[in-house]
This record gives C-alpha cells, sequence and structure tokens, in this order.
C-alpha cells in the first residue's frame, strides 16, 4: 500500500478522534477507526485486480502468495503453512504406539501383580515408552487443532487487515483470551508475519503500517480525552463557587490550576508508564487541595508552604526531568539524577496527602464537638437508649 494511502487512513481515523471528542460521543470509536482501515484496504484491493489484470496482460507477474492488499506488497501472513502432515503422523503413530506400549505394560503389571517379581523391570520399562509416546501424541493433537483454528482465521483475514479478535472467537468457540494466545503463538511462528495484537482493545492488526496507524489513533484519543478533562476539570458548579470566594482565596486556586497543568502537561511529555502513574497521582492529590479550598476558603491560610516551596519545587523538578529525558544519550549521572527526581516525585505525592488530610483535621475536630454535644443534649432530655433503660 502505498504511503499516500496510509496518510489518508491517518487523517480520516484523526477526524474520527476529534468528532469523537467534540461531541463527546466514544461509543464504538474503535470500530469505527476499523472500519475506516478496512474502508481504505477495499478501494485499495479493487486497485489491485486492476493492476494484477494489467501485468497479466503483460506478462508481468500478479500478487504475492498471501498478501491482503494486493500486488507488490508484501506477504502478511502464511497461506499453508507447513507441518500438519507432521502434526498429522506425530499424533497417530504417537498414539498407536501409545496404545501398544500401555497394552505391554499392563500385561507385566498382571505377572508382577500374579507374584513374577523378575517382570517388574518389563514393567518399568514399558511404562516409560507409554508416558514417552503419549508426549508426540498429545503435541500433534495440539498443533492440529492449531493448523485448524488457522485455517478458520484465515476466511476472516483474506477480508480485513483489521479484525475483532471477538469476530475470531465466535468462529472457533474459544474464549476471547484462548483466541489471543491462538493468536500470539501463530506469530511467534511466523504465521502472521507483520501481525499485533492490541490485548487491550482485542483487535488483530495484520500489517505493520495499520498498526503504527492504529497505535497513533490511540495516542490522540487519549491525548486528546485528558486534555478534555483538564480543560473542563472546573465545572460550571466550581465555576460559580469561585465567585463567591474573596479575590485572595480565587488567586489562590487559580495559580493552583496553572500548577495542575504544568503536572498534566509534563505528563503528557515525558515517557514511561510507571512515571507517568505518579505524576497522574500527584496531579489528582493536588487537584483535589484546591477543591477543599474551593468548598472551605477557611483553609486557604495553611497552603502557604504548598504555595512558596512545594509546588514550585515540583515545577522544577519537572522541568528539569524533561531536560534530562530529551538528551540523546542517558549517561550514567543523567539516569542516577532521573532516578533521584523520581523518588523526590514519590515524597511529594506523600507530603500531598498528608496535606490533604490534614485540610479535614479542623472538621474532624468540629464534628467530633458537635457529636459530643448532641449526646449531651439527648442524656438531658431522656431520649438516649440507656436513659431509657434507667
Amino acid at each position: 500500500m502505498s504511503e499516500s494511502n496510509w496518510d489518508n487512513i491517518g487523517q480520516q481515523i484523526k477526524d474520527t478522534v476529534d468528532d469523537a471528542v467534540y461531541y463527546g460521543n466514544f461509543t464504538n470509536l474503535s470500530r469505527s477507526i476499523g472500519d475506516i482501515i478496512n474502508d481504505t484496504i477495499d478501494t485499495v484491493r479493487g486497485t489491485a485486480v486492476g493492476q494484477r489484470q494489467s501485468r497479466a496482460q503483460q506478462g508481468m507477474p500478479g500478487q504475492m502468495p498471501g498478501s491482503a492488499v494486493g500486488a507488490g506488497a508484501p506477504a502478511l501472513y502464511e497461506r499453508r503453512p507447513q507441518g500438519r502432515a507432521v502434526s498429522i503422523l506425530m499424533c497417530v503413530f504417537g498414539s498407536i504406539l501409545t496404545i501398544v506400549f500401555a497394552i505391554c505394560f499392563i500385561i507385566f503389571l498382571t505377572v508382577v501383580l500374579a507374584g513374577g517379581f523378575p517382570a517388574v523391570g518389563g514393567m518399568i520399562f514399558f511404562a516409560v515408552l507409554t508416558v514417552l509416546s503419549l508426549i508426540p501424541a498429545i503435541r500433534g493433537s495440539l498443533r492440529m487443532g492449531l493448523h485448524r483454528r488457522y485455517r478458520s482465521y484465515l476466511r476472516v483475514f483474506r477480508q480485513n487487515l483489521n479484525v475483532p479478535v471477538r469476530e475470531l472467537a465466535d468462529r472457533t468457540g474459544k474464549s476471547l483470551e484462548y483466541t489471543e494466545r491462538d493468536l500470539l503463538r501463530m506469530i511467534e511462528i511466523h504465521w502472521l508475519y507483520q501481525a499485533h495484537v492490541d490485548e487491550e482493545q482485542h483487535y488483530l492488526i495484520l500489517s505493520d503500517d495499520a498498526y503504527q496507524a492504529y497505535l497513533t489513533a490511540k495516542s490522540d484519543y487519549a491525548a486528546r480525552e485528558r486534555q478534555d478533562a483538564a480543560a473542563h476539570g472546573m465545572t460550571a458548579d466550581a465555576k460559580h463557587k469561585d465567585d463567591g470566594l474573596s479575590p485572595e482565596c480565587r488567586s489562590l486556586i487559580e495559580k493552583g490550576g496553572e500548577y495542575i497543568r504544568h503536572i498534566h502537561e509534563s505528563n503528557e511529555r515525558i515517557p514511561g508508564k510507571e512515571f507517568s502513574a505518579k505524576l497522574d497521582q500527584m496531579e489528582r492529590l493536588v487537584a483535589r487541595i484546591f477543591d477543599v479550598v474551593r468548598a472551605h476558603p477557611e483553609v486557604a491560610s495553611d497552603l502557604d508552604k504548598l504555595m512558596s516551596y512545594y509546588l514550585p519545587t515540583t515545577k522544577k523538578l519537572l522541568d528539569a526531568y524533561q531536560e534530562l529525558d530529551r538528551q540523546p544519550v542517558a549517561g550514567e549521572n543523567i539516569s542516577a539524577t532521573k532516578h533521584e527526581i523520581e523518588a523526590a516525585v514519590d515524597s511529594l505525592n506523600e507530603a500531598f496527602e498528608k496535606l490533604l488530610d490534614s485540610l479535614f483535621k479542623d472538621r474532624a475536630w468540629d464534628i467530633s464537638s458537635d457529636i459530643s454535644v448532641l449526646h449531651t443534649i439527648l442524656a438531658q432530655d431522656g431520649l438516649k437508649k440507656d436513659a431509657f433503660g434507667k
């Protein structure tokens, strides 16, 4: 498939994701992406038919075996995988030998039980042979099943480059997880040359180019979803509450929002799932702290240290980490510094969590006092359970 075709796929997928984010409707987004890829493949296949007919008239070679896209494209899967005959022989002869050796074992076992102890050696010998012959029988049977399921999958592969694993599972009557393991095995033994399995979304993508387009679409979608969540993090109700706050408190919350956005944007730029999870936790904790300030402005005075030191330090650390991450060669000093920053982020998260908990301290005392007064009044009015007992 030409580069322009794949560029077109990427643009269509990007437009689809943009529409989903804009309208807030992500239903069947994965299916829509698959339809775009498959429609493009159908178009190219139609063009390939014309090219193949032209080559036939000119005496040129036609479509490559196993190609799912058309003339000139690399084969994507093995149309007739070798080894089926060997699997059948292993299963048949292994089963026959297992039966023969098992019968011999039973005969020797009967002799031993009848008191013929010298036959013990023969019994053990045929027991070992029974187990050894059973191994190829089982392996041959499993391999035959793999061949049989692969032939079922091929009927789908000839139509699409992007296949829901559920569709393949339904063809064989196996579970989704079993089918995914099946496909990974077929990739491992090189029956599927360029295939990738997205175990999260349960999709099989047969082409490297299609897989890259698919990953790009998923990445763009995730990024847009996080950006949309950050942009709309302050709801209309929260904005209404801010209108009743003092100018100082509003300024504090706005400044906190800038730090939250910086944490979020840094998370977008820094690769690595483990560190990303730490930054996700940090963003949630800091956002929750300012939610508490918004709901209870009286705790704003407790955030002096947070605003004057912790958050500015966090910003510097994340900026430094991004600069180190951009270096083309990560030497020992760079790696050590990055590990130190990651450890510092853990410490900051712990501090933010404790700060968030401390913001509820005064309210906890107030609630405890209210409950204590309530119990006293109930006792005075004779409305407590123990008072009725007396």
